[in-house]
C-alpha cells in the first residue's frame, strides 16, 4: 500500500537504475514486482537466500524495512529470529543495503543485529536517521531524500481510496501472511505421520 516504504523502494530502484544496474523487485504480496516471496516473520532470512539462489547469486541486495514487514511478529523471539536469519542472509551479498522506509517499531537490539547484517543503513530524511540514533542506537546512516509518495492515486476521492485507504471500508480485512518457524514445521511433519501410522495400524 502507498506509503513511506513505497516511496523509499522506488528511490532505491531509480538509484540502482542510475548506476546502470539490472534491477529485480521482489516484493512480500503481490503486485508489480517481478516476484513475489513472504520476506517476512522468522524465515525471512532463508527466504532471503531462496530468492539470491533463484537470481543466481547476485552482487547487490536492497531491504527496505517498515512497520510489519519484514518483523511481522512481533514476540521477542521470533523478532530475534527475524533478525538473526535476515543479518545471515545479508552478509552473502557483495554489497547489502537496509532502507528504512518507516519506523519498524521492533525491539532495539533486533534492529541492530539486523543493522549489522548490512553493509549501509539508509533513511529517507533527516527525520528518520534521527529515530534510528535515539531510539535504536545506530549512528551510522546515510540520508538520501526521498519524493513523498501520495496516500490516493491521482483522480481518487478519499472516501472512494479503496485499497489506497484501506481502513476506510468496513468490508476490507487486512490480513498478514502466516509463518512458521522450523520446529513448528517438524512438529506437524511428526503429527502427520503419527496420525498415518495410527490409520495404517487400525486397518489392519
Amino acid at each position: 500500500m502507498p506509503g513511506p516504504a513505497t516511496a523509499a523502494t522506488l528511490a532505491a530502484v531509480r538509484r540502482a537504475w542510475d548506476e546502470g544496474a539490472e534491477v529485480r523487485v521482489v516484493s512480500y504480496r503481490t503486485g508489480a514486482a517481478d516476484i513475489a516471496v513472504p520476506v517476512a516473520g522468522p524465515l525471512a532470512g532463508w527466504r532471503v537466500e531462496q530468492v539470491r539462489r533463484h537470481y543466481q547469486g547476485p552482487a547487490k541486495a536492497v531491504l527496505v524495512v517498515q512497520e510489519g514487514v519484514p518483523f511481522s511478529d512481533l514476540r521477542p523471539a521470533a523478532q530475534m529470529a527475524t533478525a538473526v536469519g535476515l543479518a545471515a542472509a545479508l552478509r552473502r551479498f557483495s554489497r547489502s543495503v537496509l532502507v528504512v522506509g518507516e519506523d519498524p517499531a521492533v525491539l532495539p537490539a533486533c534492529f541492530r543485529l539486523l543493522a549489522r547484517g548490512a553493509r549501509e543503513v539508509v533513511a529517507g530524511s533527516e527525520r528518520e536517521a534521527a529515530l534510528l540514533r535515539d531510539r535504536y542506537g545506530w549512528g551510522t546512516v546515510a540520508v538520501e531524500e526521498v519524493d513523498a509518495y501520495p496516500l490516493l492515486a491521482s483522480g481518487v476521492e478519499l472516501s472512494a481510496g479503496g485499497l489506497y485507504r484501506p481502513r476506510s471500508s468496513r468490508g476490507l480485512t487486512i490480513v498478514e501472511m502466516p509463518t512458521t518457524t522450523l520446529s513448528d514445521r517438524a512438529r506437524a511433519r511428526a503429527r502427520s505421520s503419527r496420525s498415518a501410522l495410527e490409520r495404517r495400524l487400525r486397518g489392519r
